[in-house]
């Protein structure tokens, strides 16, 4: 992505959540229970905002099965209502130990969904993706977004393919959060999906 304005990239954003399947070894780790404990209550709080968002997605439900086919990405995009200064732009991957997380609460929204086995959606895993890091944000302010982030359930955008990849160009007052993720159907087909979520202060 081209960008032209100042922007860091945080490669691991937001951080490492501990749990079940994330790689390390927290045999002798006495905070183990506490951060499993933790990445549960994530799971599940992605989920259900995820399960309120569904419906945004609902129109490509199909039949057609999609699973993750590269290394997911999300950007943060803030511009004040000042139309002076100057915007806020973050992106980075989601660390690889967050995989198995990701598909835990991709997993647990399908159920909110009441998806049916064999039925699936290339949205669903930005979705979730999109959800994770809000929910992580309003938690931890890992993010640096603002406080109507934490109080407005945000305008839901859906972005494919090159539009998905596209320098997002927010205006004045809006705080907004792209997850972008490469997948694969059934049957071989790549695209890149995205959703793209919009707060107004």
């Amino acid at each position: 992505m081209a960008h032209e304005h100042d922007h860091e990239h945080d490669h691991d954003a937001p951080g490492h959540v501990h749990g079940p399947g994330c790689g390390h070894d927290h045999h002798d780790d006495p905070d183990q229970a506490e951060a499993e404990r933790l990445a549960d209550e994530l799971a599940d709080a992605t989920a259900r905002f995820a399960g309120q968002l569904g419906w945004a997605i609902g129109p490509h439900r199909d039949r057609t099965g999609w699973s993750l086919a590269g290394a997911p990405v999300a950007v943060v995009f803030e511009r004040a209502p000042n139309r002076a200064a100057k915007p806020k732009h973050r992106s980075g991957q989601l660390a690889p130990e967050l995989l198995p997380f990701l598909v835990d609460a991709v997993l647990r929204t399908r159920e909110r969904l009441a998806y049916a086995d064999g039925e699936d959606n290339p949205y669903l895993i930005p979705l979730v993706l999109g959800c994770f890091y809000a929910v992580e944000s309003a938690r931890s302010g890992a993010l640096g977004l603002g406080p109507e982030t934490r109080r407005d359930l945000p305008q839901v955008e859906l972005l494919a393919d090159d539009d998905a990849t596209a320098d997002i160009r927010g205006v004045p007052g809006t705080a907004m959060l792209r997850a972008i993720a490469p997948v694969e159907s059934d049957d071989g087909t790549e695209r890149v999906m995205a959703v793209q979520f919009v707060w107004r202060s």
